[in-house]
């Protein structure tokens, strides 16, 4: 009799090109080989179905999704198939779930989330937030306060990991610099948190923490002291957040001013950083997350300020 030759498991992936490098495609594919598994790159442009049978899906396709946001036919095309597949293959484990990466791609619904997550945590919070999409002052004057946003804020696009404009960001001083920053924006409250961010990397139940520089305290006004007219007066602060927050970042804006010290700041919890971790993954079932996380200088909470789809 003869016995079933096992077949080796198929991982179909799709990363831009840009992905591919950071990732090590090819170190993934020589240790998949050594485990029985085959490595196969999605070609979108054709059909999925004469590509498969696939065992798993790993991708990331946020600039796909926010190319199809912006009406690119080939995007939407590849995207719809993506999705197509998945629904006439229910056995194929996708990495990760498209709901909850559908989630995270525009930043107020991130926000949203996040804010229903942690709403009974003492310890977690959102800063407050508020979307823009028009420069009429008045208009956005009565969105700011219904929102309960205080200046400074920091304006960001509402497309969440599409390229490098999803990282062109300002930090505004008063409504009138609103009008400076490309809408529609999400405007959310600057939290000061010593120029420290802590980046969480998660894979599954195990997550890892980077320290990494972030921008310096902003005060409105003379030492710290709350000036209404000194705000009116200062100036938009735009910047890249990937550039601000590299490792070996020299930007004049992750430097802190001499009356701020970063000895004096909270010390982070790890407890703290596990919840966080796990009320994410639970609410977007998904397992390959990176999750923003300042300290409030103040008040020593951890302000979840951005998560993304696999990092």
């Amino acid at each position: 009799m003869e016995h079933p030759v096992n077949k080796p498991k198929i991982i179909g992936y799709w990363f831009n090109e840009k992905k591919c490098q950071k990732f090590g495609v090819a170190e993934l594919n020589a240790e998949c080989k050594r485990r029985g598994i085959e490595l196969v790159k999605i070609d979108m442009s054709s059909p999925m179905e004469e590509q498969g049978p696939f065992d798993l899906l790993l991708h990331k396709l946020t600039a796909l999704f926010a190319q199809a946001l912006n009406h690119d036919r080939k995007a939407i095309t590849a995207i719809k198939m993506f999705e197509n597949y998945i629904g006439r293959h229910p056995e194929t484990i996708v990495m990760d779930p498209l709901p909850g990466v559908y989630r995270l791609l525009l930043r107020n619904q991130t926000y949203n989330l996040l804010k229903q997550c942690f709403k009974h945590d003492d310890k977690v919070f959102t800063p407050t937030y508020v979307e823009l999409s028009t420069t009429d002052l008045q208009h956005n004057r009565m969105l700011i306060q219904e929102a309960n946003v205080t200046f400074p804020v920091v304006c960001k696009p509402v497309t969440a990991g599409g390229g490098i404009e999803a990282h062109e960001m300002a930090v505004v001083f008063n409504e009138s610099g609103i009008s400076e920053c490309t809408l529609p924006c999400v405007a959310q409250s600057f939290i000061n948190h010593g120029a420290i961010l802590y980046k969480l990397f998660v894979l599954g139940p195990v997550w890892f923490v980077i320290v990494r520089p972030s921008l310096k305290n902003f005060y409105a006004g003379v030492d710290g002291c709350f000036d209404i007219n000194k705000l009116a007066e200062q100036e938009t602060v735009h910047f890249n957040s990937n550039n601000v927050s590299k490792a070996d970042s020299q930007s004049p804006l992750t430097q802190l001013d001499p009356g701020d010290k970063k000895e004096d700041l909270p010390k982070a919890d790890p407890a703290v950083f596990n919840r966080i971790v796990t009320n994410l993954r639970d609410a977007l079932n998904m397992d390959l997350l990176g999750i923003d996380v300042v300290i409030d200088s103040c008040t020593g909470k951890y302000g979840i300020i951005d998560v993304n789809a696999f990092p």
